[in-house]
């Protein structure tokens, strides 16, 4: 996209911006509550149902962080606007799918087209709101337009399923892609690339090998014979082992290690990972617990979710006004363990339980939100600007690599029950506990958050 005169930001740069990650959101919650009709429709295993989720998950994360190189290196606006013509043609695809294979393929291609927007998004939010406390107030506000689709997502997914089926799910990307994509010539302000960054093909090589083995590895690996079970894990060991290596090497590497030294930035990328393993993992169980354990119908589950959405709207919103007075490390860790408590809450319900689980979806959500704007800002924070892209790449990788592991292992413990409502206790206790270990790590955070970056010298 050409340079254009300068934009005024305000509210409708935030819904601009937003637009993707609300469709990113908005597709899960829907996904996660067509899995039974899609099971239905193309006869789709367990194992396929996860792929068709993950497939998703491992696009995103795989493409996420050369993502983050091409915004810097072509302009955050252009790879925006890239990314959503990308997802909407790839929305249309799945919508269309004929089975559950040509579906998992075109999961992957959406996820891929989700990992070009997001970070130029994150991004372009630094640049359009460049004050310290005007950012927070965006990035909360961010956090509340785009957990505004988790509201939208469980009614709007009750309602498309029944007239259109589970293509509905997909279908509904369309129009909010192309709303968005007409805007941003208007509302989205032009920020300069940053062409000195050279292209980490390498690292990215073995960065996506690394995920495509720890997914097949995950989602077939009970199925498997135990000698190339070990294998594959060994491939894993030695696939990360080699990316890493890489990027140390490399002075153009993708993911920088000198981010990493920054306390700050290394303990808000694990609470991301955390909250990606918990909370998608937790979306699946109570999809299939509702469904399939408790007997709704679509729209019924749908609206039986809704306490969980409003909650994630209502904490997204405060999370923004709170977190200049109660700083980063303090209300993400008060997040977390009010996150970690509803798990705990949800856990306890039995089959009958649909009042207990309602009740305690209310401060899973709530905690989560609270969590989510300072681990962002943590990360915008703790990273020089020009690499604001690379370092919102890394967290959304690690983020939907968390939503990986956090799906096929909520899929393992499905396949190991004979009824989704014996799933349920023992993978929110999971979920439980990689939240209380999430927010162990946002302790870590130093007090003085604002502590200079190990690559200061590069601003």
């Amino acid at each position: 996209m050409s340079h254009s005169k300068p934009v005024q930001t305000g509210l409708p740069t935030l819904l601009a911006l937003s637009a993707g990650m609300f469709m990113a959101v908005l597709d899960t919650n829907i996904v996660n509550l067509a899995l039974p009709a899609l099971q239905r429709s193309l006869n789709a295993s367990l194992s396929q149902l996860t792929w068709i989720v993950d497939a998703y998950a491992l696009g995103f994360a795989g493409l996420m962080l050369s993502a983050g190189w091409l915004a810097d290196r072509f302009g955050p606006r252009r790879m925006l606007a890239w990314g959503l013509a990308l997802f909407v043609l790839a929305s249309l695809l799945c919508g269309f799918a004929p089975g559950a294979q040509t579906l998992i393929l075109f999961r992957l291609l959406q996820g891929m087209a989700a990992a070009l927007f997001i970070p130029s998004s994150l991004g372009l939010l630094r640049h359009a709101f460049p004050h310290p406390a005007e950012r927070a107030r965006a990035v909360g506000l961010y956090g509340g337009l785009s957990a505004s689709a988790a509201a939208a997502g469980p009614v709007l997914g009750g309602l498309l399923l029944g007239p259109l089926g589970w293509r509905g799910a997909f279908l509904i990307n369309v129009p909010i892609g192309l709303a968005a994509l007409l805007a941003i010539p208007f509302v989205v302000p032009f920020r300069e690339a940053s062409p000195s960054r050279g292209a980490d093909l390498p690292g990215q090589a073995a960065g996506m090998l690394t995920l495509s083995l720890a997914s097949y590895a995950l989602i077939e690996g009970p199925r498997l014979p135990p000698p190339i079970l070990l294998a594959l894990l060994l491939a894993v060991a030695v696939s990360g082992r080699l990316f890493w290596r890489l990027e140390q090497a490399n002075p153009q590497a993708m993911v920088p290690p000198a981010l990493f030294r920054h306390p700050a930035f290394a303990a808000a990328n694990w609470v991301g990972f955390a909250i990606g393993v918990a909370y998608f993992g937790s979306l699946l169980l109570l999809s299939l617990y509702l469904q399939q354990g408790l007997g709704l119908d679509s729209l019924h589950a749908g609206l039986a979710m809704l306490p969980l959405a409003a909650c994630l709207i209502a904490g997204n919103v405060a999370a923004g006004r709170l977190l200049p007075r109660l700083g980063a490390r303090r209300q993400m860790r008060g997040g977390l363990l009010l996150s970690a408590a509803g798990y705990l809450l949800l856990a306890l319900a039995d089959g009958h339980a649909l009042a207990w689980s309602l009740l305690a979806m209310l401060p899973l959500a709530l905690g989560t939100a609270l969590a989510i704007a300072p681990m962002t800002a943590t990360v915008l924070e703790s990273a020089p600007p020009q690499l604001s892209g690379t370092a919102s790449a890394v967290l959304n990788a690690i983020r939907q690599t968390g939503a990986l592991v956090g799906t096929a292992g909520a899929a393992l413990v499905v396949g190991h029950s004979a009824d989704p409502r014996q799933a349920l206790p023992l993978g929110l206790g999971l979920a439980a506990l990689a939240t209380l270990g999430a927010a162990w790590a946002a302790s870590r955070i130093p007090a003085a958050e604002r502590e200079a970056s190990p690559l200061a010298a590069t601003r």
